[in-house]
């Protein structure tokens, strides 16, 4: 039992240290943090769960070892619905939960949120599966599914942050094609599962794909991060040196800065928001940036 727990410990310390470690210029207060985990990870697990639950009976689908249609469509189908269903509701709960919040003042936030609510999912799906399947399943799950759900939130958290802060407040219109890109991704990994090849094989693929989704996440949360207004630097992605955060070439390549989120007052320099028609520092008027979707 002290195994079990120590070890659902050590899984929340790490990835949220992971997922807070790169929003460097405003840090989110841990306990909304925690609030987040906790309620946004329910309030997205039970209801996919229910759902998840009712495809399966309404389609004759059933997992390994409980009977049932499992048919190569009949997987497809399946694992497609969970792919969105999950996603849908991870990106809804996130939504809900943060759109009103103070804390929620940057672009990175976006992603720290979308990201700790998919982790919260994945952990209240983890107690599930080890019940389920045996606690052998939680340290599999640590290199595949945990941080496949985290990097998936990221591609959605993208949308959020748009939302927030160039669309206002324009949530369901912004983020629903990243919420489809990312139940693509699931339902593909969900899929290559039931693939009929060694175990082993399985897992290196399945944990190669998650890494690669956690390592966009960092990119992204860096990079929006700096975007950000909190930010006192920033560095140029094609040789990492760091510049000043008004600048608008790298100091060592001259490659071109093009913040997605703010702008600069072409009077005083300062940080603006693109959503902005004037700057708030001098008053200047603005060219406004046209968003992307």
């Amino acid at each position: 039992m002290i195994l079990v727990f120590l070890s659902y410990l050590i899984s929340i310390i790490f990835w949220l240290w992971m997922i807070m470690k790169f929003d460097k210029f405003d840090r989110e207060p841990l306990k909304s943090v925690l609030l987040v985990l906790v309620v946004g990870g329910l309030i997205s697990i039970l209801p996919a769960g229910l759902f998840n639950t009712m495809f399966s009976m309404l389609i004759n689908y059933q997992l390994p070892g409980s009977g049932g249609d499992r048919s190569i469509e009949n997987s497809v189908l399946f694992f497609a619905f969970v792919g969105f269903n999950e996603e849908f509701f991870k990106a809804f709960a996130t939504v809900f939960l943060i759109r009103r919040m103070k804390a929620f003042n940057e672009p990175a936030d976006a992603l720290v949120y979308a990201m700790t609510v998919a982790f919260g999912f994945s952990l209240f799906e983890n107690v599930e599966y080890s019940l389920k399947y045996g606690f052998a399943t939680f340290y599999i799950r640590q290199f595949n599914a945990v941080p496949l759900h985290v990097g998936l939130a990221a591609i959605w958290g993208i949308g959020i942050a748009k939302a927030r802060f160039v669309h206002q407040g324009k949530y369901f219109q912004t983020i629903a094609a990243y919420v489809f890109i990312a139940a693509f991704i699931h339902a593909v990994y969900n899929i290559s599962t039931t693939l009929p090849i060694e175990p082993i094989f399985s897992l290196i693929i399945l944990s190669v794909l998650a890494y690669y989704l956690i390592r966009f996440a960092i990119k992204t949360i860096k990079r929006y991060a700096e975007d950000g207004p909190f930010s006192n630097r920033l560095y140029c992605h094609n040789c990492n040196t760091e510049n000043s955060p008004n600048a608008k070439y790298c100091k060592k390549c001259l490659n071109e800065f093009n913040l997605e989120f703010y702008t600069l007052c072409p009077s005083c320099n300062a940080k603006v928001s693109v959503s902005s028609t004037n700057c708030p520092q001098c008053g200047t008027e603005l060219m406004q940036k046209i968003p992307n979707s």
